[in-house]
């Protein structure tokens, strides 16, 4: 009984652990400030402002120093991500300029703001 219990523990953990099928996942790390909104742009546009035929999704997120923010890609898409211009005094719309990764499918990476 205690096997079934202890295959039963690593099958949820490895199910909880994998990441979607056909997508590269980046970390995005914020070394740098207390709190930073961050936008982020999923896309197979070339354009990270564009919403046209290829954007897959966008989101707002807060980040805080020295954590990190898993994402997930489609292999054929890029990620682009921007910040507020000044994270000490954050503005609305007032944003950095973007960023953009394009990732290897299969492969995992890391990066900071």
């Amino acid at each position: 009984m205690r096997f079934v219990a202890s295959v039963v523990l690593v099958l949820v953990v490895a199910a909880c652990s994998s990441a979607p099928p056909n997508t590269t996942k980046l970390v995005l790390n914020d070394p740098y400030w207390r709190q930073v909104n961050v936008q982020l742009v999923i896309t197979k546009r070339a354009d990270c402002d564009s919403h046209g035929p290829g954007f897959i999704s966008d989101q707002t997120i807060v980040m805080y120093k020295d954590t990190t923010h898993d994402i997930y890609v489609p292999n054929d898409a890029s990620l682009c991500w921007r910040h507020d211009r000044d994270p000490d005094k954050p503005q609305p719309g007032a944003w950095s300029d973007w960023t953009r990764a394009t990732l290897t499918p299969g492969e995992s990476a890391e990066t900071d703001l």
